[in-house]
């Protein structure tokens, strides 16, 4: 099925959408002169949406840099779910939807969100996230109610005075002051209908201010709790596998492969591939989400003001699932016939050979799965703010000191039988599988002879700790049932302390200078077991009569009824009550031995399951604390230049960390591998961070603005862990896998200029161009060093490189005295380590936003306003530092109309396609394309009285589908559909 947007074409957008635009804006221009010219009274804007969008460009037009933002009141009227929606209507900004469960993570200005620094009044807090992205660790923004903030602000260039760590720029959440807040209550409840669940969502928030002594002592708190209910339905297509060419080939007419061939007129050295695994599913994710924020302001004299803010926030899913039908047509043995004639690809191998490729296929003998997962999720931070600031005529002293912590844990447990193909003979399971061709709607699977997979048989126990994580029949070890699940705990906390002065001079150009120190402590604590089958008896527990339908037969039709060719319940699609299974099967653990390593049995939190043995392999398991010392210095800058007003900035920030990491490490036979020995890497680095900031006035409504500042980002510690690990369990190789956590921060140089073209009030045309240099990309790389391994206090006897690239050892090393056969002489040692590379990239663009109100047309039609954003980016890399997940053009409108007391907006934003670098098994191999696609939002308000206000807001009305696709669109890799959401509010304000 195309894309809801597959006929709105760019050049059609661009000519008409936007001239038609920026002519109503030379009008309105006009219109102003006119106005002015008959001397008109000021109108005060009453109408919410104008006077939000109004607010925002406010702050972008006195700003000391290039911002764009989002106003306190326009966060609760925009149609956002969470904070990463409500962003989207910032030019330059891409919401990602590739998130299973509403992260809601961004991109800005062409890069990943791990490159966005996120903070709140300017202050970094600690960040709920478990992402192993190794372009830095991202703010899950759909953990956040947006009604607690008091708006945002997109800041895309740097100073000194900021905090250092938005290679892209800083997204800055307000926590509002007291004592700028009026005195009021206001108490919004609502229900959020979300049709693909079939659920209906309860909101509350309650906001209120009290000014306890008139202008010196205030208060204010808002809190913000919802239901969070949703569902996501799935068909992926994780990989394309070439279609077998010997006997596993089977003509629809029992031809050969070569027969075949020929008879399609394929080149000689033509590779055609076929979809190699199916997996269909379903998400449902069920929690709440609560939010708070709150502040107390105290104006002790004249000069001195205290402060305190705290802001905390825990989304707590606590009953999701996931339930996929699993069909593995890759695998050896599996007898597979083309249905359809293959295509062309367009892509070629390694080996330059055309790849062709066909959709619908035939198999017998296929690996046979359906799984059941449950996982819960907590994600939880809390931040608190205290702050001082005293300021005469000539000083302004402040500081800030903020104590922040987080929580994300994770606990999942999944089951999934399994019919495997057998090596000779057949299973008896047949599939037909159609891919579509990228159309939903033309997908099938159907299947044969699925109850083979019978739960019934008796099945084998496994009383000793290993790696296993499957468990198999005693008659038919091709039967088997996996169970595994992670259960993960990620704690974060950062304090940090800040001093800052301001001295004015008034001496020529040189309005003031400003200088601050910042010092911060950022500790992290992850930990990490997996489950297994160890111990369990499955027999009378796993049974036939425990297999249930897939959630979503008693929910709304799967894919909204898109893909009617979809197996569904009593197809083959069975499910399990995975809880209630889990705690049978944990009843029947009995005594477990220990490896042979010596590795006693641990029972998994949550699950109650054994742990999985050889847990040095897991790698997330590991303590860092992270030191950093700034300090800046910064000249404010006012002039003439041509005879028009010059302001700015000029300034320099250095920053020294020190970081220390460490991690269990698993000397195999050396040490108690109940109680390993710990490693740690310590590193350090220091920044000189230069920075510049100009606006020039070059008429009453134009303003130029430049800026160059240098930043860094700091890599992902899940991405480059201080674990280190040994393994010598494959004969003939000793694979050792050295620290990562001492790479070094990304660097970056940017370049920016604005033209601001403020025509009226309320309205602006602005154009932005930036380029960003970004370097100290890492990589993993691999040597054959003695002194390396060394550095790291590892002995695998002496190693030595061949002329052909081998690193083999003599076999004399540490691990003798326990296992002298554990290496062997002239066994292959492989050594990885993650470290930084030379790789450099440049990512350029440009954002236009045309925002107007068209208040000067004649009634009815003066209640018409809008804005339209249209950003452009494009990156110069080589292939192994390319950024995934950019697209290249990003499209957001809003268009709004306000008359009296009722207004309604719609909202469409579009992004073009771009590429996916895919990460996990669930997510499949290789790198994939996302189309282009866009979605239509609305909200409408309607004022009953002055006091009560009704609003109706409606998300993905047009249905919009996710889709991947790998080489052509021919060729899907995966389609997300996740239906419409309404919610409607009432608000009273007291």
């Amino acid at each position: 099925m195309k894309s809801p947007t597959s006929n709105l074409s760019k050049p059609l957008f661009r000519r008409s959408v936007l001239s038609t635009v920026i002519a109503l804006t030379a009008i309105s221009a006009s219109a102003q002169e006119a106005n002015q010219a008959n001397n008109l009274e000021e109108v005060v804007v009453t109408a919410q949406f104008q006077r939000n969008l109004e607010n925002a460009l406010d702050v972008k037009r006195n700003a000391t840099t290039i911002v764009d933002g989002i106003s306190a009141d326009d966060i609760g009227t925009l149609p956002a779910l969470d904070m990463g929606e409500a962003l989207q209507a910032v030019a330059g900004v891409q919401l990602n939807r590739e998130g299973e469960r509403r992260e809601s993570s961004i991109n800005l200005r062409g890069l990943p969100s791990g490159f966005v620094l996120t903070t709140a009044n300017g202050q970094t807090f600690s960040n709920p996230t478990r992402s192993d992205k190794v372009f830095g660790a991202p703010n899950p923004f759909g953990a956040y109610d947006p009604a607690v903030f008091n708006g945002i602000d997109v800041i895309k260039t740097q100073t000194a005075a900021m905090q250092e760590g938005g290679i892209a720029g800083t997204v800055d959440q307000k926590l509002a002051k007291a004592l700028d807040k009026k005195d009021g209550l206001a108490i919004s409840v609502g229900a959020r209908s979300e049709e693909l669940a079939d659920a209906l969502d309860k909101e509350f928030v309650i906001s209120g201010s009290k000014h306890l002594i008139e202008d010196t002592l205030a208060i204010t708190a808002t809190l913000a709790t919802s239901d969070q209910t949703f569902r996501r339905d799935t068909i992926k297509i994780n990989r394309y596998d070439n279609l077998p060419t010997n006997g596993n080939f089977v003509g629809a007419d029992g031809e050969d492969y070569s027969t075949w061939a020929a008879a399609n007129n394929l080149p000689a050295n033509a590779v055609v591939k076929m979809p190699g695994e199916l997996r269909q599913g379903s998400e449902i994710n069920s929690g709440s989400r609560t939010s708070f924020s709150g502040g107390i302001e105290f104006q002790a004299t004249d000069e001195l003001k205290l402060g305190l803010n705290t802001v905390y926030t825990s989304r707590d899913m606590d009953d999701n699932g996931q339930q996929e039908l699993d069909i593995r047509p890759r695998q050896s043995g599996v007898k597979v016939t083309p249905l359809t004639a293959p295509f062309a690809t367009g892509a070629v191998d390694s080996n330059d050979n055309p790849l062709y490729s066909v959709s619908d296929i035939r198999t017998t003998n296929s690996s046979y799965a359906y799984t059941s997962r449950v996982f819960d999720i907590l994600e939880e931070s809390q931040a608190v703010l205290l702050d001082a600031e005293w300021t005469n005529d000539v000083w302004t002293l402040d500081g800030v000191a903020t104590f922040s912590s987080s929580t994300n844990e994770l606990n999942e447990i999944l089951i999934s039988p399994r019919f495997d193909r057998l090596a000779s003979g057949d299973n008896g399971i047949v599939n037909i599988f159609r891919t579509g061709q990228g159309n939903i709607g033309d997908f099938e699977t159907t299947f044969e002879n699925f109850d083979n997979l019978d739960l019934d048989q008796p099945w084998n126990v496994l009383d000793t700790v290993s790696g296993a994580g499957t468990v198999t029949q005693v008659n038919q070890g091709r039967l088997n049932t996996l169970i595994t699940g992670s259960w993960e705990k990620i704690d974060r906390d950062v304090t940090s302390f800040e001093a800052n002065a301001l001295r004015v001079l008034d001496t020529g150009p040189l309005e003031s200078v400003q200088f601050g120190f910042r010092q911060s402590q950022e500790e992290q604590n992850s930990d990490r077991l997996r489950s297994s089958p160890t111990g369990l008896v499955l027999d009378g527990v796993l049974t036939n009569d425990r297999r249930i339908d897939p959630a979503y037969a008693s929910e709304s039709a799967f894919f909204g009824g898109e893909a009617p060719g979809f197996a569904g319940a009593g197809e083959g699609w069975y499910a399990f009550d995975v809880n209630a299974l889990t705690r049978d099967l944990a009843a029947t653990i009995g005594t477990v031995n220990p490896a042979s390593t010596g590795e006693e049995p641990v029972r998994v939190p949550h699950s109650n399951l054994i742990a999985r043995g050889g847990q040095q392999s897991a790698g997330l398991i590991y303590d860092t604390t992270l030191d950093t010392s700034a300090l800046y210095a910064m000249a404010n800058l006012s002039f003439d230049a041509f005879n028009r007003p010059v302001t700015g900035n000029v300034g320099v920030r250095y920053v020294s960390s020190t970081q220390e990491a460490s991690a269990p490490f698993y000397a195999f036979g050396i040490t108690d591998i109940n109680n390993p020995e710990t490693k740690t890497v310590e590193s350090d680095y220091s920044f000189a961070l230069p920075s510049l900031n100009f606006a020039m006035d070059l008429s009453d409504d134009l303003k130029l603005r430049v800026g160059y500042g240098e930043s860094i980002s700091r890599p992902n510690i899940r991405a480059a862990t201080p674990s280190t690990r040994v393994d010598a369990g494959r004969e003939g190789e000793v694979n050792i896998v050295l620290p990562g956590a001492n790479v070094k921060p990304f660097s970056a140089k940017s370049y920016d200029m604005s033209l601001e073209w403020y025509n009226r009030e309320g309205s602006a045309v602005t154009l932005a161009v930036f380029k960003k240099d970004i370097n100290d990309f890492f990589q993993t790389a691999s040597f054959c060093s003695d002194e390396l391994l060394a550095e790291y206090g590892i002995d695998v006897g002496d190693i030595t490189q061949g002329s052909d690239d081998s690193c083999t050892t003599n076999g004399v090393d540490a691990y003798d005295s326990a296992d002298a056969n554990y290496i062997l002489a002239g066994d292959q040692v492989n050594i990885s380590q993650i470290r930084n590379s030379d790789a450099q990239i440049s990512v350029q663009g440009y954002e236009l936003s045309v925002q107007q109100n068209l208040n000067f047309l004649p009634y009815p039609w003066n209640g018409l306003g809008g804005v339209i954003n249209y950003s452009s980016t494009s990156q110069d890399s080589p292939l192994e530092a390319r950024i995934p997940g950019i697209s290249d053009d990003t499209y957001n409108v809003i268009a709004y109309y306000e008359q009296g007391p009722f207004g309604i907006r719609f909202a469409y934003n579009y992004r073009t396609e771009y590429e996916l670098e895919s990460v996990g098994t669930f997510n499949g191999e290789g790198n994939k394309n996302v189309k282009a696609a866009g979605r239509i939002d609305m909200s409408a308000y309607y004022n009953v009285t002055e006091d009560l206000t009704l609003s109706f807001k409606g998300y993905n009305l047009t249905e919009a589908l996710y889709e991947e696709y790998q080489d052509t669109e021919r060729q899907p890799r995966a389609n997300h559909f996740d239906g419409r959401v309404f919610v409607m509010q009432a608000k009273y304000t007291f």
